[in-house]
């Protein structure tokens, strides 16, 4: 007999599936040499109705697809997360592809493709329905980290991500089939069920190990981070800021399913290690970021000291600690995307990613450079914006939970992070600009949407309550 679907569970997918069958056949019938962005248009509008569909889906509870598919607090909070990214992604691609003329629509197909995944990566209540969601993302961005076919550097990060990523799947698919050995199936609520009834054994725990090292790979957490450099540096820029975004937090909705729910009878055993991997994290980010050239791959190793101090929460155990992270990743959102809209405009007028280059940008494009310079201060963790207050409830997190070296450790870091945060602020505000330098033009679509995600980084900050509240809410 088959299993009975519930369809309202699972509405927001079908949707997005709908859109991308319908968008893949307009980019069939459309004339090539049409120089309308139709594709990109149209995508703007379906993902503020998607948006507007997911504020009915609040009261969503239950599960489908005999339990593999879930929909819960934590699901509608970052599928809402996703689709905002996507808003700031597609615009980014439309100003950054205006080069490519028909090439784009391949390129949003791609970025719909990204989007499901991550969706359903959020609902996965099973690993192997997790399993093909994370491929579902995954695939899709190898193929647009390697989209500028004439970019040796892109081909580059294109095939450092494919070989790494192809083995960090291997190793999520290695440990799926010893915790199915151990627990007779890869359900999460018979597992956690397991978990809170057997000890850890060697065969479960060279398990966890290989699916950790698996999702890590996506949080770029050390030492599974040695693409990141590379592939930022080498991928369009809009693909950066969906891995440095989208990708790092659907890994970590995944650690917060298997750590706070899975795995949460043996959280006392691995706290020690998630805050020593933490620990590292962070240090090694914050120290080679230190030495960066290109703002591209200094932002990469800054995304490998923000992992670290997400990985707080998950030492933590506590709810506050899981919180914590909701809260953190909201103000990252609205932070590095702000930082890479610059990252955009800016490299688009100069030709570069280098960070000299930047000199004098306040005198070039007073928006750009105040953008840029609230996105590097809240990273920075300087109040009152939403970097400092995301840094301080997952300090408080593991204050709480007996770890204070931690604290003391993440304090070190956030103030080394003082000094490559501020040297590009002292580059846009106080170096003079080139002698042939011209004033940046910034689209009016993307000028409105770098002043929302200015708003986003000031509002986080000063009115926690509300997004607090929100990030709580989510994993209860």
């Amino acid at each position: 007999m088959f299993p009975v679907i519930n369809w309202n569970l699972v509405s927001l997918e079908v949707l997005m599936s709908i859109i991308l069958v319908g968008l893949t056949v307009l980019d069939i019938v459309l004339p090539k040499n049409t120089q309308k962005d139709w594709l990109g248009l149209l995508s703007f509008i379906a993902l503020l109705g998607l948006i507007a569909f997911w504020l009915t889906q609040g009261a969503l509870r239950g599960v489908t697809f005999s339990g593999m598919f879930v929909m819960d607090p934590l699901a509608w909070f970052f599928k809402a997360f996703f689709l905002v990214v996507m808003v700031f992604i597609f615009a980014m691609t439309r100003e950054f592809f205006k080069s490519l003329g028909e090439r784009r629509n391949e390129f949003y197909l791609l970025l719909w493709l990204a989007l499901i995944g991550m969706c359903l990566i959020a609902s996965s209540a099973d690993f192997l329905m997790l399993f093909i969601s994370i491929e579902v993302l995954t695939i899709s961005l190898y193929v647009m980290t390697a989209y500028l076919k004439t970019d040796k550097l892109s081909i580059e990060a294109g095939m450092k991500y494919l070989i790494l990523g192809s083995l960090a799947a291997g190793f999520f698919l290695y440990g799926i089939s010893f915790l199915y050995g151990a627990a007779h199936s890869t359900h999460f609520g018979v597992i956690e069920y397991f978990c809170r009834t057997h000890a850890m054994s060697s065969m479960t725990l060279f398990a966890l190990v290989l699916i950790f090292a698996a999702v890590s790979f996506k949080a770029a957490a050390v030492p599974f981070n040695l693409w990141v450099a590379d592939v930022y540096q080498g991928a369009p820029t809009p693909v950066t800021a969906l891995l440095s975004v989208g990708s790092k937090a659907a890994g970590f909705v995944v650690l917060m399913r298997l750590f706070f729910f899975v795995f949460n009878a043996w959280h006392p055993q691995w706290s020690l290690v998630l805050a020593i991997l933490s620990a590292i994290t962070m240090t090694y980010g914050n120290l080679i970021a230190m030495f960066q050239t290109n703002i591209k791959r200094l932002l990469g190793y800054s995304s490998v000291a923000h992992a670290g101090y997400l990985l707080m929460g998950l030492a933590a155990g506590t709810a506050l600690g899981a919180a914590g992270i909701n809260y953190y990743l909201l103000g990252y959102l609205f932070t590095n995307l702000a930082a890479f809209m610059v990252i955009v405009v800016f490299s688009m007028a100069a030709g570069s990613d280098a960070i000299a280059d930047y000199a004098g940008l306040s005198r070039r494009s007073g928006i750009l450079a105040l953008g840029l310079l609230l996105a590097l201060v809240s990273l920075a963790g300087i109040p009152p914006l939403a970097g400092f207050f995301g840094k301080f409830i997952l300090l408080m997190a593991v204050i709480k939970s007996g770890y204070v070296w931690l604290a003391l450790i993440a304090a070190a870091n956030i103030v080394v992070s003082f000094y490559y945060y501020l040297m590009v602020a002292r580059r846009v505000y106080v170096d003079p600009p080139a002698a042939d330098a011209a004033p940046v033009v910034v689209a009016q679509g993307l000028r409105l949407l770098l002043i929302f995600a200015m708003a986003g980084i000031i509002a986080i900050g000063i009115f926690q309550g509300p997004f607090f509240n929100a990030a709580l809410t989510a994993i209860k």
